[in-house]
């Protein structure tokens, strides 16, 4: 189920213009919420939430006080709360603050960092701080968070919501590559890529990969990453990119080979494209006929 909403729900009208909000339940999980927004007037009160809360902020200048001691968070900061934690806040600067927020329920916390270890579930994280300095750390949380929140494609959410496990991990004091590794036989991963191939033009989940291998959804990433170079999603992507590239050399409308490779809409399908091919699907459809072309 995806949701969005533009307004607070608990405010007293919309928000002011200059104030956005986007709100989703992006993997149709129950546990797992996402939100993304820029707030300038918004005042938060003194409350808690009964998830962890894991997000980034990556414009302005947010003011949050939590565990008794007052925040002013800058860009590149990561935030970790969890379940629980009174805190409250508001803009710091008179442009306000821009963040992007996971909201993530304790059982499916337990769950995703069990599957980072090869195990049904895991223990729950604690966190020194609610508040670390991190640009690098930052941009990679920033980066799944796009992926999970507005990614239209069912793998590559799904690959990404695997790799935010590695981010909580590091915020609760773990290592980077502590998760589980395991040795996944050649003719399993042949057997994965024989089904992507089969199924260019459909939405595959991790979920549909894992149990073709018969392993949790990190060990199918990070084995099949070794064997072929790339995470499945990428490989799927690339794979209907390469069928784009088929249709418009026979001379199909990019609308039409974009539905049938599976892609959303046609600009989802030339963003991909222009990123693989190095050019524009019209700019590649019209090689034929003459030699050079601007970008």
């Amino acid at each position: 189920m995806n949701s969005q909403v533009e307004e607070m729900e608990d405010g007293p009208g919309p928000l002011p213009r200059s104030e956005r909000v986007s709100f989703r339940r992006p993997l149709g999980h129950r546990g797992l919420e996402t939100l993304a927004a820029h707030y300038v007037r918004q005042t938060f009160k003194p409350h808690s939430h009964p998830q962890y809360l894991i997000g980034v902020i990556t414009g302005g200048v947010h003011s949050v006080w939590c565990r008794g001691e007052r925040h002013t968070v800058l860009p590149g900061t990561l935030m970790s709360m969890r379940p629980g934690d009174v805190h409250h806040g508001n803009a710091a600067v008179e442009a306000g603050w821009v963040q992007r927020m996971f909201y993530v329920d304790e059982a499916t916390m337990a769950e995703i960092l069990g599957d980072r270890r090869g195990a049904s579930a895991s223990s729950l994280p604690d966190f020194e701080r609610c508040d670390r300095h991190d640009p690098v750390l930052a941009a990679r949380l920033e980066r799944i968070h796009d992926s999970v929140h507005a990614s239209r494609l069912t793998l590559s959410r799904d690959a990404a919501w695997v790799a935010f496990a590695d981010v909580v991990a590091i915020l609760a004091g773990g290592a980077p590559g502590d998760g589980a590794r395991s040795a996944l036989p050649d003719n399993r991963v042949r057997t994965l890529v024989d089904f992507l191939h089969a199924h260019v033009g459909e939405d595959v989940s991790l979920d549909t990969l894992s149990q073709l291998a018969g392993l949790r959804r990190r060990q199918t990433i990070d084995l099949f990453k070794r064997q072929t170079g790339l995470p499945p999603h990428a490989y799927h992507i690339g794979l209907k990119v390469r069928l784009v590239q088929d249709r418009l050399r026979d001379g199909h409308a990019p609308a039409a080979a974009a539905m049938e490779a599976g892609f959303s809409d046609q600009s989802h399908m030339a963003r991909h494209f222009t990123a693989i091919v190095g050019m524009t699907p019209a700019a590649y459809a019209q090689a034929d006929r003459v030699r050079t072309f601007v970008l």
